[in-house]
């Protein structure tokens, strides 16, 4: 009786040593061909077209401002430099707010981009809370001083984490290798501050329908020059 409890109870060990070299080397296989899959993506990120609030200099962070008829020339004339260079995006990813998505939907349709457009609302803009609505030449003084904090006002290091931490889980999650994402100036300057402070900053200019093409791999950002 003895041996017969032995025998079951090496058979029930061998048997579970089993299964979980299975689990181990199945979970192994699928984790490498995840970080294969999502080794490296290229984001070309564009700032919006422009706006009446952008052609006056007022401060339009969260306000939900369409494009004027300039900023529509200029994402259709964007659309058409891209077609000349060949290229070709995966994905069309927009913010939510209407600037970007009038700007995601002009270009998607000149370059014959017929999936549905995805908004991520973490690449809305700054939200600039009280500064909202003012002349730039009002804001952009207390934008500019180190840490500047108020309360509801989206500080640079909020701004910052929102938009790397973002930006990570876009290509964790995404299975698409080249995006298409079109966003904020501010949030193309925190990438840019993130990836390196000592060349760029909050007060420099990002134009409307500017692009600027970023590559992420593994856990670091850079800017494809």
């Amino acid at each position: 009786m003895p041996s017969l409890f032995l025998a079951i109870k090496s058979t029930i060990c061998i048997n579970i040593a089993s299964l979980l070299l299975f689990y181990h080397k199945t979970c192994s296989l699928c984790y490498n061909e995840k970080d294969e899959k999502r080794d490296i993506m290229i984001i070309a990120m564009v700032r919006h077209g422009q706006t009446d609030f952008n052609a006056n200099g007022i401060v339009q962070g969260r306000i939900n401002i369409p494009l004027n008829s300039k900023g529509k020339k200029q994402s259709s004339e964007l659309a058409d430099i891209l077609i000349k260079k060949g290229e070709h995006f995966d994905v069309i990813i927009s913010s939510p707010l209407s600037r970007a998505l009038e700007t995601s939907y002009i270009i998607a349709k000149k370059m014959d981009y017929h999936k549905p457009i995805r908004v991520n609302h973490q690449f809305v803009e700054r939200d600039f809370f009280h500064l909202d609505g003012l002349p730039v030449g009002d804001a952009m003084p207390l934008v500019r001083q180190k840490d500047y904090q108020y309360e509801g006002y989206e500080n640079d290091r909020l701004l910052i984490n929102r938009v790397v931490n973002a930006t990570f889980k876009l290509a964790k999650t995404t299975s698409e290798n080249k995006v298409l994402l079109v966003s904020h100036s501010h949030v193309i300057k925190a990438l840019r501050v993130y990836i390196d402070p000592s060349k760029y900053a909050f007060t420099d200019f990002v134009d409307n329908t500017h692009i600027i093409y970023f590559e992420v791999k593994d856990r670091t950002i850079s800017i494809i020059e």
